[in-house]
């Protein structure tokens, strides 16, 4: 049998593929909580493409009402599929400029954003249209485009570096940042910039970093490749460029086996994604134990509080008994006295000649007038 590194190349790339799809089997089944593109892999560039952004979730007690998503620069078009009880909108921008059906073409999409229709005379405040959409917290939203891909990414419109595009687990990736507002159900109040409850699905990553590691939340992407319909002039705008996609300025030539490059972008969608599903089920683990021992610590607080109070107030009572007790024994005349003083809160009688009642006791009088009670 052959040695691994004596076998072909795509031989030795399907299996190493192997071990990769195995691993990412692990995780399989996981929910995921995050945006994601879908397919997000198998998408050449200089050609058309469907996508799929999904919103699985949002905030809790509230409604996603708006979703904003920033177009990677080097997408030259976006066509969204109109969506019931929703209004979109796409804004532009300058791009570098290609030739369509030998036309030029200088402006592409910069952004895209769906907004759920709120009318009313209280709107955004209260929505009294029955069609209102917006997306209760449990509840699945998938955004459909047909998009069209250029041949030029990683640059702006006057060639600077843009942070939309980046070599990631050995990939070029398109970042589509997403903004997902929410609001108080019935209304459209969470739709303005600054809302604290907005979801940024914006953070990036390049390299080997993890997806999880993205902040402040991970962006969507998609993975795409070099492909030979990037032929100058038509799609680069450059009649003495070579075959295939620029990436930051630089040609990437199209892949000998784009099988070979797909299969593998699919595989590390899918560990990448499970990863995250897992990577967050478990934040989500720790959030709920954090708060179970920062209850528990709150509860051990004030039983210690009650506890010390009972300590001080026990001592008190001890302490005025025993001092209550040696004043009786080593003053038992002034002990009376002060038991049965009306400044000692009870009320005296005159019961006969010579008894009086104080409170609840009957006591003798002497010829000056004194009680001589010998035992209270």
């Amino acid at each position: 049998m052959r040695a691994l590194t004596e076998l072909q190349p795509h031989v030795q790339m399907h299996l190493k593929l192997a071990t990769l799809l195995a691993f990412g089997s692990v995780f399989a089944g996981l929910a995921s909580a995050h945006i994601t593109i879908f397919p997000n892999f198998g998408y050449p560039s200089g050609g058309y493409s469907r996508l799929q952004l999904r919103i699985p979730h949002g905030t809790t007690s509230l409604e996603t009402t708006k979703i904003k998503v920033a177009v990677p620069h080097g997408i030259l078009s976006v066509a969204p599929v109109a969506l019931a009880g929703w209004e979109t909108n796409i804004v532009t921008r300058q791009i570098p400029p290609y030739l369509s059906h030998g036309v030029a073409v200088t402006t592409g999409p910069a952004e895209i954003s769906w907004t759920a229709i709120c009318s009313g005379p209280d709107a955004p405040t209260l929505c009294t249209n029955d069609d209102h959409a917006g997306l209760h917290n449990s509840h699945l939203l998938e955004l459909e485009m047909s998009v069209r891909f250029g041949c030029d990414f990683g640059v702006d419109a006057d060639g600077l570096p843009t942070d939309d595009a980046t070599e990631w687990m050995d990939e070029y990736t398109l970042w589509w940042k997403t903004e997902q507002y929410v609001s108080t159900p019935g209304t459209n109040d969470g739709n303005l910039d600054g809302n604290p409850n907005m979801l940024p699905w914006t953070g990036v990553v390049a390299g080997s970093a993890s997806w999880h590691s993205a902040i402040p939340k991970p962006s969507p992407f998609v993975f795409i490749y070099s492909d030979d319909s990037c032929v100058p002039p038509d799609s680069t705008g450059d009649p003495d460029g070579e075959v295939g996609m620029r990436w930051d300025g630089s040609v990437i030539p199209p892949a000998l086996n784009q099988e070979a490059v797909k299969t593998r972008a699919e595989v590390v969608g899918l560990i990448t994604e499970q990863q995250l599903s897992q990577a967050e089920e478990w934040d989500t683990k720790l959030s709920s134990a954090s708060k179970a021992t920062s209850d528990a610590e709150s509860q051990a607080e004030i039983a210690t509080i009650i506890a010390i109070v009972g300590v001080v107030l026990s001592g008190a009572m001890v302490l005025a008994f025993l001092m209550l007790t040696s004043f009786r024994v080593t003053n038992p005349t002034g002990f009376r006295k002060v038991l049965l003083s009306d400044e000692g809160g009870g009320t005296t009688m005159q019961m006969g000649p010579n008894v009086v009642k104080k409170g609840d006791l009957s006591c003798p009088v002497n010829p000056n007038g004194e009680c001589v009670c010998d035992d209270i």
